[in-house]
This record gives C-alpha cells, structure tokens and sequence, in this order.
C-alpha cells in the first residue's frame, strides 16, 4: 500500500503557520520573516514533503485552490464550500478559503489570489461588477463561478436549474388542490430570483390561474426577510392556502409567520421552500423544498476549475445541474373554506 502524500496543511500544522505562508515559502515567494521560513522548510524536508511543481514538472503549481465567497456563515455557503474541498482533496490539493462581504473588497480578494497565491480560484455567488469581471478575464488565474447573479456571464459557470425547481414546488401544491398560492421572491440583483419566480408564474398560467400581483412579496434571503413577507400575505384577504419561497430561510421565516398568527402548518397554509438546506430538515415541521444540489456543484466547480489548470478546455461554459422536489411536511390538500375554487 503506498505512503500517503504528505499535504501543505500538515506542512503549515506541523510549523504552525497558515497554509498561505507555506505556499509562499515553498515556491520563494515574499510574505514570510527569514526565522518563518527556516522553520517551513525544515518541517517540510522532515516530513518528506513534494511541492506539486516537483510532482508533475510543470513550473508555477502552487497545490493550491482559492475559493471566495461573500458569506462564510450562511449554510448555503458552507455546503458549496464542502462539495469543492472534497473534490479537490481527490485530486491532492488544498483550499485557500476566504469571504469578500462586499463588492469593492471582492474585487480586492481576487487580485490578491491572481499575484501566483493559487493555481485557481472558484467564486460563490459573487458580485462581479462589470470592472472586476474585465480584470479576470484580462489576467492569467483560471476562475469558475458558481452560482453566478447574471447568467449571461462571459466566464465558465455552475448553476442548477432554478426555473423547473420552482416549477415542480408549485405544481405540486397545484396537484394537491391548492389554487390561491402566494410566491416570496428572493433579492433582485440575482438573475436566479426572476427564473425561480418565472418558474412559479408559468405554473400557476397552465393551471389557469393568472398570478395576481397581491400574492407575490420580496425579501432578502434571508429568515427576517421571510417572516416579514409572509406576515404581510398571510394578513390578506383572502389569505393564500400556501406559500412558494425562492430560499429555505425565507420559507422557515414563512413557517414562524404563521405560527406567530396562529396557523397551523401544513393545516392552515402550505409551505415550500428552494435548496434543501441543512435546516430544512430539521425546522418543525420539517420543510418540503427544492434540492438545489449545492454540495454536487462545488463539485462540479472544482471539476471544471482543474480542467482549466491542467490546460484541458471545458466542454461547455455553462454547466447547469437539476433539481429535486423533496416531500416533507410542510404541504397538504387545502382546507375546505381555503380559497375559491379550482379554475
């Protein structure tokens, strides 16, 4: 059985420094006191460890992978960031892991990553203002987004497919007779919030219930954004017998809208959110909602990072991965007096 390789982070463990400080030692780069760098190559000569440039005879090859994304709190974020590392630890690299928060400071991150500190760089849901998106393309560093605001965008890309994910949630309340569903949008700066929504509305017109502009509210992605939407739905009159969220925290801020009015879910309203977060299973009661495959298309981002890497083109820029209902218990037949009748 062969030895197993000895990586950067046990390098960076063992000296007890970053993963970052061991790249820039070993591939002579600036960043790190005379004492650090001692101590770096002296752990990595111990512990027997080969740079990848040594390992394939190609210069420049850091073994490192950067990933950026705006929020590394949010569940979203962290099951994308899962699907990336897996990926990438097959193929015996490291993740360099870092949060943007805004536009100004992603645009910052990204010219950091692109001065030789990574091989390559996926970015999650990123801002990508119209000058950061010339920089990139005019540099040298391979980058993949995932998850991309504008779909139309001029780099290789991974997204699921927001459009019949949201379809399926809505046809499914349609199929067990509900007719008055409200839909909760998500934030307007991502083109997915408008294809999740078109998702709803052409359900909804091939039942042959034209949306009314009452029963669609906006929100932040977020649980506050939630409960604040679905307060205000759920107070009209007639009240929707069930709700569609573009997210899984708007949805669970949907479910403590309606228990804090006194509803019963999936009693008194329905509800059905989109990505099949970690949460949405384990909220009460547990949440029917679209599997956006978040931790499949890390993989895919990685996948299709590396093929940039080692010089191989990808076979399409835009790599779109389905979606799945999945059936919990957040949705029943409408209540009796619940609506008007089926058209």
């Amino acid at each position: 059985m062969p030895t197993p390789r000895v990586t950067i982070a046990q390098v960076a463990a063992e000296a007890g420094v970053s993963a970052m400080t061991v790249s820039n030692v070993i591939n002579s780069r600036p960043g790190a006191s005379d004492s650090t760098r001692q101590r770096v190559l002296e752990v990595a000569e111990r512990l027997g460890y080969t740079p990848p440039s040594a390992r394939n005879g190609k210069r420049g090859r850091t073994g490192l992978v950067g990933v950026l994304t705006l929020d590394l709190t949010g569940e979203y974020s962290l099951e994308v960031v899962r699907g990336i590392a897996e990926e990438i630890a097959d193929d015996e690299r490291e993740l360099l892991l870092n949060a943007s928060v805004d536009a100004i400071r992603e645009r910052d991150r990204i010219a950091m990553f692109a001065k030789g500190l990574v091989d390559g760089l996926v970015l999650i849901a990123p801002v990508l203002e119209p000058e950061t998106v010339e920089e990139i393309q005019a540099g040298e560093l391979p980058v993949v987004v995932i998850d991309p605001r504008r779909l139309d965008l001029d780099l290789p890309r991974v997204m699921a497919d927001n459009y019949d994910g949201v379809r399926a949630g809505t046809q499914h309340l349609l199929g067990l007779g509900h007719r008055r569903i409200a839909y909760i949008r998500g934030e307007e700066d991502h083109e997915s919030t408008e294809r999740r929504y078109r998702g709803y509305a052409d359900a909804m017109l091939l039942a042959g219930i034209p949306p009314e502009p009452a029963l669609v509210a906006s929100s932040n992605f977020n649980h506050q954004g939630g409960v604040h939407a679905a307060t205000q739905l759920l107070t009209t009159t007639p009240r929707p017998t069930a709700i569609v969220a573009g997210a899984d925290p708007i949805a669970v801020g949907a479910l403590d809208a309606a228990r804090a009015l006194g509803l019963s879910v999936p009693g008194d309203v329905s509800v059905v959110g989109f990505d099949d977060l970690p949460q949405a299973a384990l909220c009460t009661p547990p949440l029917t909602t679209v599997r956006q495959p978040l931790r499949e298309m890390g993989r895919a981002g990685a996948r299709a990072l590396l093929s940039l890497v080692g010089g191989q083109p990808l076979p399409t820029d835009g790599i779109r991965l389905p979606t799945k209902l999945i059936l919990r218990d957040t949705t029943a037949a409408p209540p009796a007096d619940g609506g008007p009748a089926s058209a």
